[in-house]
């Protein structure tokens, strides 16, 4: 039997990192007692509480209605849907091309028929996640409201001391100048990203310390600092989405 995995972990950092191998491990460990066979690890890094960018859950679904594999498998029915609809949307497409799913929370296991609890774990794990994001938001608006940056990496040509946003003690800011002064003259964004390759320039990937980082600048990232607010002076730390009305 053709296991499908899919796991998901919040950040990239290194405590994430370790709890990626560890679930991987469970699941070779589970796969080799079974005598099943592995056929791919489906792996989503994410931060927040928003579905987009799962991008290998998109490919563990597409794979499944190709049935490409047997079975499902996931820690939790929350690592692989936050919400009840999207959890019978994956059921849903399992069924219809006869790929079972297992989580290990014994929320789902289809293949010995345990589907009875499926809806009230789905249910649990939606107002878990809701919870959640409600917690975050208040804490991230706290921050805001004290000026706080509150941000993953600090933009380049800054840095982050005491909570607080400066600029960084390093070239970073004189590079952000000389930008601005190269796109006023008249230089495209293309033709910036190659003078600054040519002159070994550190790209921001890399003053960020991320990994796999670019050497060369790309146009998208000059374009990226040249209309980021926060070279204008503003600061935008609490967007807030609204569905539109329509009457």
């Amino acid at each position: 039997m053709k296991c499908g995995v899919y796991i998901r972990v919040s950040t990239d950092k290194d405590e994430q990192k370790s709890s990626l191998e560890n679930q991987e491990r469970y699941f070779y460990n589970v796969i080799a007692e079974k005598g099943w066979e592995l056929y791919k690890f489906y792996v989503d890094v994410e931060s927040g509480t928003k579905e987009s960018k799962r991008e290998n859950l998109k490919n563990l679904i597409a794979d499944a209605r190709e049935r490409k594999f047997d079975v499902i498998l996931s820690k939790e029915l929350s690592r692989l849907a936050r919400n009840g609809k999207l959890s019978y949307e994956i059921k849903e497409i399992a069924e219809q091309n006869n790929v079972d799913i297992i989580t290990y929370d014994n929320a789902i296991n289809s293949i010995e028929g345990n589907i009875h609890m499926f809806g009230l774990y789905a249910w649990i794990y939606e107002q878990e996640s809701q919870r959640t994001s409600e917690r975050i938001k208040v804490v991230f608006n706290s921050k805001a409201r004290r000026g706080e940056f509150k941000g993953s990496n600090a933009p380049y040509g800054y840095q982050v001391v005491n909570k607080k946003l400066f600029l960084a003690e390093n070239d970073t800011p004189e590079v952000i100048q000389r930008i601005f002064d190269l796109y006023v003259s008249g230089m495209g964004v293309d033709a910036i990203a190659h003078r600054l390759s040519l002159d070994g320039v550190p790209t921001p990937a890399s003053v960020a310390g991320k990994k796999n980082a670019a050497k060369f600048w790309q146009g998208s990232s000059v374009k990226n600092i040249l209309t980021n607010p926060h070279y204008t002076g503003d600061l935008v730390q609490h967007r807030e989405n609204y569905k539109k009305c329509h009457f």
